[in-house]
């Protein structure tokens, strides 16, 4: 039995953080037959369950989070209450923040790449809609403002996956609150949630252009006191990346300060627009900007060091499995006499190769009558290089008579490949391959195999990111390090 502290029927492993209204922990959730998840348990204070103004807000946290099913979004699992304790059970997500990840990569002399970073925004921007345009199950709009989308609550998951976290201070039409309440992050908030306005779904752009504006010059865009930083949300306009970053894309530069805009009739009007114009910049410079472009990234500058729990292991020790195993492998044989020789070699299992002493490919049978016996196996390295020394270049090419004069059933029967014209394939040159009858003008022109390539970039629309920006990108940072 396990002598882990217990919140209900969860298990808690270990603290990972705490708030102003919770604690958050590692916990698990046990059930029959052996089966366990990990979860993420946020857990209330006490003092604040008194409260029924902050009650209100985390329970409403867990409610607003189960109506939300989209893969950028944790999905919640339970709100419930257990010794003396309100909490919100929901999906683990293993990996950094975008803040660590950030500013591990500064530290470790690996800033972010461009399309790096587009491709997380790009994820939530895409958590940001779902939420924005959301109803309820009596198809009213939930009008969700999120007022807190920082790189502290977006958090990236090991396979490249940006996840968007902390609902509690988000602002819904379920849930009306008085004027002059002012709820976030000053310095990712739009003018208008600094002036205690109104909101909608403009302001979660406006941070979100914040949070890829850092991301892309490297630097902070608002620092200083509270109330510095308000002054500048609200009378200053923003300083152009290229200001900061001077090998700053232009087309870039546009889109950021397009969400960044004070006057909120001026700014990109949704989440869903700013990922249309990032989906389009990335397409023009064949920039990659996939989960697996993030999860490189996340695996070069934060290795993982997993922990390993063999307690729980579902595949046994290598230990246990080589007990399992039969004292000799079973080796098969391939009687049928059409199967081709190296195809056979290079589908055998690996362990059974012997590279000590090769045979000499092209010395291997190949009359049908001399398959009773298995072939020698050789490693897949020895078959390349025995081939590449052995094989014939184009100018060594000639016509087999034999072959040419045998009807074309009689060389299948026998396990040859027939020729090219059998097959109305060509003409007698061996230097390419023609389709016969597909175009006779380009027949003649024929002389080598035709490769389709993409078309050439241009000059202009090389992939922004290039050593000159990365250069300047690594020195901002630094600097901002520095700073702070």
């Amino acid at each position: 039995m396990s002598n882990l502290p217990r919140l209900g029927r969860f298990e808690l492993v270990r603290k990972i953080a705490a708030g102003g209204m919770a604690e958050i922990f590692l916990a698990r959730q046990w059930g029959a037959g052996g089966f366990f998840r990990d979860v993420v348990i946020k857990r209330l204070f006490k003092h604040l369950a008194e409260h029924p103004q902050q009650l209100r807000m985390f329970q409403d946290e867990g409610r607003l989070l189960s109506e939300l099913s989209h893969p950028n979004i944790p999905q919640v699992y339970d709100v419930g209450f257990a010794d003396a304790h309100w909490y919100i059970a929901m999906e683990h997500v293993e990996g950094p923040t975008l803040a660590d990840l950030w500013h591990s990569g500064a530290r470790n002399g690996q800033p972010m790449p461009m399309q790096v970073a587009i491709a997380v925004i790009l994820q939530i921007c895409e958590a940001l809609h779902h939420a924005h345009e959301r109803s309820d199950h009596g198809q009213r709009p939930l009008r969700i403002v999120h007022r807190d989308v920082t790189p502290q609550n977006m958090m990236i998951t090991r396979d490249g996956v940006a996840k968007l976290m902390d609902f509690g201070v988000a602002l819904t039409a379920a849930r009306r609150e008085t004027a002059g309440a002012v709820r976030g992050t000053f310095a990712y908030m739009a003018p208008e949630q600094v002036r205690a306005r109104p909101l909608d779904k403009r302001a979660d752009v406006f941070a979100l252009g914040v949070v890829l504006y850092e991301l892309t010059t490297g630097t902070r865009l608002y620092r200083g006191p509270d109330v510095q930083i308000m002054t500048q949300v609200v009378e200053q306009d923003v300083p152009p990346p290229s200001s900061r970053v001077p090998d700053y894309p232009q087309d870039l530069e546009e889109v950021v300060l397009a969400t960044l805009q004070r006057d909120r009739s001026r700014r990109t009007p949704s989440a869903a627009h700013l990922a249309w114009k990032l989906e389009e910049l990335a397409m023009r410079y064949g920039m990659l900007v996939g989960p697996r472009a993030i999860a490189r990234y996340v695996s070069q500058s934060m290795p993982a060091e997993p922990v390993q729990e063999d307690e729980l292991a579902m595949v046994p020790s290598q230990f246990s499995l080589a007990e399992s195993l039969p004292p000799e492998p079973v080796v098969q044989e391939y009687d049928d006499p059409g199967m081709l020789d190296d195809l056979q070699l290079l589908s055998m299992p690996p362990e059974t190769y012997d590279a000590e002493s090769p045979p000499d490919l092209l010395d291997l049978p190949h009359e049908p009558e001399r398959h009773s016996q298995p072939l020698p196996l050789v490693a897949p390295k020895a078959l390349m290089e025995a081939w590449d020394a052995r094989r014939p270049g184009p100018d060594d090419l000639e016509v087999d008579v034999e072959l040419l004069d045998a009807g074309l059933d009689d060389l299948l029967d026998a396990g040859h490949p027939p020729p090219a014209d059998a097959m109305g394939l060509g003409d007698d040159s061996n230097d390419g391959l023609v389709l016969d009858g597909f175009d006779d003008d380009h027949q003649k022109e024929a002389k080598r195999p035709v490769v389709l390539l993409g078309a050439p970039k241009s000059k202009t629309n090389r992939p922004p990111g290039g050593h000159e920006y990365m250069s300047e990108l690594e020195r901002r940072l630094a600097e901002d390090e520095d700073d702070s």
